[in-house]
């Protein structure tokens, strides 16, 4: 493993207000930057004021979407700053995020059928 890059969120979205999915692309992509180059990533949550789960699915739920392997994850990528409530939430993305991808044909025919039917 190579050098580990701080990534402040605070720093990528400039705000404390952590709730668009557009903004956790930002952190997504900056996570993803790091990684590719063989870094391990120390995410801080310093200064968050509101923080939801949309934004943590496209920051981080998406990393488990096939490009990374969840041991490879697990070592380079690291969260600081985080209060009981962050961790839960991580906790929550991740592990919905993974059985996402693992049968995401099954939950895209599902989704697609739940809007099919309120189409009529």
């Amino acid at each position: 493993m190579g050098d580990i890059v701080k990534l402040k969120i605070f720093d990528i979205v400039g705000s404390p207000v952590w709730v668009s999915t557009e903004d956790g692309q930002k952190v997504f992509h900056e996570i993803t930057a790091a990684l590719s180059a063989n870094a391990a990533v120390e995410l801080s949550f310093a200064d968050r004021e509101n923080l939801i789960t949309a934004f943590l699915n496209a920051a981080i739920g998406q990393l488990y979407g096939g490009t990374y392997e969840e041991s490879f994850l697990k070592e380079h990528l690291i969260f600081s700053d985080t209060t009981d409530d962050d961790r839960a939430m991580l906790e929550r993305v991740t592990e919905n995020a993974k059985r996402y991808f693992a049968n995401r044909q099954g939950y895209d025919q599902a989704w697609q059928g739940v809007v099919d039917e309120d189409e009529e």
